[in-house]
């Protein structure tokens, strides 16, 4: 949080939560050394090998990264439907309001003009 003069930005007034995700597991290299053991570990796995554990490795990173964003943005989804779901309902209340007030004000001019037009007493012509 920013101060500025002793006193908080208004902007940093509102209550924030910042989360953290870690994530603690073994390697692919490090599954196959106990399935196979580290001595035949160590013989029978060459350069390619080992290359193609680390890529699947870091493909397994990379699509934990991907979900974790995907799952954010279905979160932050559902908060903006919710958003704009509310803010349609009251446009559409005051809309049916507004056209009610339209209704009335122009019942109310029509009676005017016809009041007036009656008491004239057809002088017109």
């Amino acid at each position: 949080m920013t101060w500025e003069n002793d006193r908080p930005h208004p902007k940093q007034k509102v209550t924030r939560t910042i989360g953290f995700a870690f994530r603690v597991k073994k390697s692919i290299s490090g599954i196959a050394s106990e399935i196979l053991g580290k001595d035949a570990m160590e013989t029978n796995v060459d350069g390619v090998t080992e290359r193609l554990l680390d890529l699947s490795d870091d493909l397994n990173d990379n699509f934990d990264v991907l979900m974790d964003h995907m799952s954010f943005m279905k979160a932050r989804e559902i908060v903006h439907r919710q958003l704009h779901e509310e803010t349609f309902t009251k446009v559409v209340r005051w809309n049916i309001l507004e056209i009610i007030t339209v209704v009335i004000v122009t019942f109310g001019q029509v009676l005017n003009v016809w009041w007036i037009l009656s008491k004239r007493n057809n002088s017109y012509y």
